[in-house]
């Protein structure tokens, strides 16, 4: 239907031509921006039709203005959550209320819109008006959280760089620059360079929201995996512990492998790296138990240990103890086993003497994880 069509059936008298032409305005208003001529056009037939006789138009036109920006559309929705019919004025509220989520998702990103607000709708459908805004305010106050901590953890790693070209500067202003200094300087860059990406690496990581596909895998094979990735990641030490896994090619798990993997990576690059120089190299051992219909895995190390305070910090997103660290490391295994396998993850440690993790699977992935 074109554009004179469309605009013909709006201005019907035939009110089922009305509503049918409504709903094809409300999806040529998907995506729209003010200015358009054409759609400029529809929003000024639709309008008025929030005082249409019948309630159904009345409905149809208030979701129809989930989808526009047009300031037209505020006063409308206004009016239509005033309206004598239950139906009109849910409707006019929904809509008032995608709106508003719709500008603040331009903040993160327009392409992320449908996503927010579809979850959203679903919160709606389960808990009510709500319990949207209670969650919404939930993921307000993380989201500002984290990037707050991250901008922390930018300007950290950022200072020291310009804090070197300064020095840099300084030095090449001079008639005759020491190439020792200057070689100093530049690795320092260059290290602070490596860092920052490493973080934000992590970051992107950590926030990525993969299609999850489970299959059922050897917990075996997957272990092994994970265990040469991280012996060929831990590139710091000339030495290192042996990773014994004491797991039956029996055991099978329905698991996202690439996501496990990597949640199995960080944990175990995490116990390899807890040997410190010249402690004994006791190997790290992985064992596995079927629990009834869950899966427990648990890595044990005799490195470093930590003390309550640092066992909270490795769960805590930037909290890292390492010169090279990104605190990405266990909070992105965490969001795996837990958020996407609907699993746990603890762990248990004692300064001097090692520490424990422990990953808890359903065997077979749930319709719907909690």
């Amino acid at each position: 239907m074109d554009t004179d069509e469309l605009l013909a059936e709006l201005d019907s008298p035939d009110w089922s031509a009305t509503l049918r032409a409504v709903g094809i305005a409300e999806a040529r208003l998907r995506g729209s921006i003010a200015g358009d001529s054409k759609v400029e056009e529809i929003v000024k037939r639709l309008a008025p039709l929030a005082g249409h006789t019948k309630w159904e138009v009345r409905r149809a036109v208030a979701k129809a203005a989930a989808h526009a920006p047009h300031p037209i559309f505020e006063s409308v929705l206004a009016k239509l959550a005033r309206d004598d019919n239950t139906r009109v004025r849910q409707a006019a509220e929904n809509s008032a209320l995608r709106r508003r989520d719709s500008r603040h998702a331009s903040t993160l990103g327009k392409q992320h819109e449908d996503r927010i607000n579809s979850t959203l709708d679903d919160i709606e459908v389960r808990f009510g008006a709500r319990g949207r805004e209670a969650v919404k305010r939930a993921a307000e106050q993380v989201a500002n959280t984290f990037a707050r901590e991250l901008y922390h953890e930018i300007i950290k790693l950022v200072t020291p760089i310009a804090t070197s070209a300064d020095r840099l500067r300084q030095q090449l202003s001079t008639s005759n620059p020491p190439a020792e200094i200057l070689s100093q300087e530049t690795d320092r860059i260059g290290r602070r360079v490596k860092q920052l990406r490493a973080v934000l690496e992590g970051m992107r990581a950590y926030t990525a929201q993969p299609a999850l596909t489970f299959t059922v895998e050897i917990l075996q094979e997957v272990i092994q995996d994970a265990a040469n990735v991280a012996l060929e990641s831990d590139r710091d030490k000339s030495s290192r512990p042996l990773i014994n896994i004491n797991v039956p090619v029996t055991i099978e798990g329905e698991i996202v492998r690439s996501r496990f993997l990597q949640a199995l990576t960080n944990v175990l690059l995490n116990a390899i790296e807890s040997y410190e120089d010249g402690a004994s190299l006791k190997a790290i051992e992985v064992n596995t138990d079927i629990q009834g219909e869950l899966v427990a895995i648990t890595v044990q190390d005799s490195g470093c240990g930590m003390s309550l305070e640092a066992q909270h910090d490795s769960l805590t997103l930037f909290a890292t103890s390492k010169p090279t660290g990104t605190g990405f490391g266990l909070p992105l295994a965490v969001k795996i086993i837990e958020s996407e396998h609907g699993g746990r993850l603890s762990i248990e440690s004692t300064k001097g003497h090692g520490t424990i993790v422990r990953i808890l699977i359903p065997r077979h992935h749930p319709a719907e994880l909690p």
